[in-house]
């Protein structure tokens, strides 16, 4: 008997026939589980950016070290380690009332000797750095270093300060011995990160706007599986940038709102 038929005889409602149909396309749509894995999230259009990635270490603009020319005894201590200083505050006295005099504001980071102690010419008896004015320098690969160009934007993050983000410009790029250095400064940053400390950096490259983004999960030698409602199709795909999470899709029959299946183990 045609279903046609046996639908007017049992005399099922036409309308609960398209709820049943409507019920199943959207169970379709919302299963995100299948044997093989997991489906993904359906496809949009965003922006991707690709960016070179270091390890960058905060470093202070202003650093001062006092070294004596010549032996000389210490007489008198103004300041301890810690202490925050203004520019011509008395830090030190030594032979013959010779003054030494903080030459910025900042903090005392090192007072290694004691009053009475002779030291010898060139050693460091106390050091002052300015803990605000700071910049950042990261170390690249070759591969890497030849990509950056001042003026690109920077973004960085803290171990501890996850939640936050500080941004930054190239200021320069440069050698020393074998490293490759990158200079980057920071408009706004907390006063709480201290030089010395380092940070996870992102320098951009290259960004494309309005593309159709996928898992890079979902990539397996150059194809995805799509599902959709006649199942599941494999299709090959050309990638452009890829951010390691997100890859834009240059070619492939993708469209926006398809699901991607991201097989177990493939998951990041």
């Amino acid at each position: 008997m045609p279903l046609t038929s046996w639908i007017q005889k049992n005399k099922i409602p036409t309308l609960m026939i398209a709820a049943v149909v409507l019920f199943t396309a959207m169970k379709w749509q919302g299963n995100a589980k299948t044997a093989d894995g997991e489906l993904s999230a359906p496809l949009k259009r965003s922006v991707i950016t690709e960016s070179v990635y270091g390890i960058g270490t905060v470093t202070a603009n202003k650093t001062f070290q006092f070294k004596p020319g010549t032996i000389n005894t210490i007489h008198n201590i103004f300041v301890k380690e810690g202490d925050t200083v203004k520019y011509g505050d008395r830090l030190l006295e030594l032979d013959g009332g010779l003054m030494v005099a903080a030459p910025f504001d900042g903090t005392v980071t090192s007072l290694p000797f004691k009053v009475g102690e002779n030291v010898f010419a060139q050693s460091v008896i106390i050091d002052v750095v300015d803990l605000l004015d700071r910049y950042l320098v990261v170390s690249l690969e070759q591969r890497g270093a030849l990509r950056v160009r001042r003026g690109q934007s920077a973004s960085l993050s803290f171990d501890g300060m996850r939640d936050q983000s500080f941004a930054g410009k190239v200021d320069s790029i440069y050698s020393s011995g074998n490293n490759f250095l990158v200079r980057i400064n920071i408009a706004e940053l907390s006063p709480h990160i201290l030089p010395g400390m380092t940070a996870d950096t992102a320098i951009a490259i290259t960004e494309h706007k309005d593309v159709l983004l996928v898992p890079v999960a979902a990539i397996e030698s150059g194809k995805v599986t799509v599902q959709r409602p006649v199942g599941k199709q494999a299709i090959a795909v050309t990638t452009g940038i890829i951010d390691g999470v997100m890859a834009e899709v240059t070619s492939g029959d993708l469209k926006e709102g398809d699901r991607l299946l991201i097989r177990k183990g493939n998951k990041k």
